[in-house]
């Protein structure tokens, strides 16, 4: 089970990442799209996910990233992502509700580039129970 006591918190924010024009080609190419352009929409998650290793690493938040099913992602972005932005994620533990036996976790991370929001993800996973 997942520490409920975590709801609410917000880990800090990640190190600036410069995004490349190499990177975001490269992720465009693995959509079967063309190397120009801002990156996808999803790209974000190439950086928001490593941004939660710090819960999945915290043994007293207890999540075993072995039960997880990935449930739902959502994003709300201020403005497409281009090479050159310097982009920090900061994760907040939203929700964890218990649904028979089983957890849902539910995170929105705060994308910046400096002091100008990106974009807000909300990240959903199931986690299996003990049964």
């Amino acid at each position: 089970m997942l520490n409920a006591a975590y709801v609410g918190r917000t880990l800090p924010a990640t190190a600036p990442h410069v995004v490349t024009s190499a990177e975001v080609a490269a992720f465009r190419a693995a959509l079967g799209m063309s190397a120009e352009g801002p990156a996808p929409a999803t790209f974000l998650v190439s950086h928001t996910l490593p941004a939660s290793d710090r819960l999945v690493d915290d043994p007293d938040f207890g999540l075993d990233f072995t039960r997880v099913l990935h449930r739902e992602q959502r994003f709300a972005h201020a403005r497409p992502v281009v090479p050159g932005d310097a982009l920090t994620c900061t994760v907040h533990v939203e929700s964890i509700k218990t649904v028979a036996g089983n957890d849902v976790l539910t995170t929105r991370t705060e994308v910046a580039a400096g002091d100008e929001t990106v974009s807000t993800v909300w990240t959903t996973l199931f986690v299996r129970g003990d049964a």
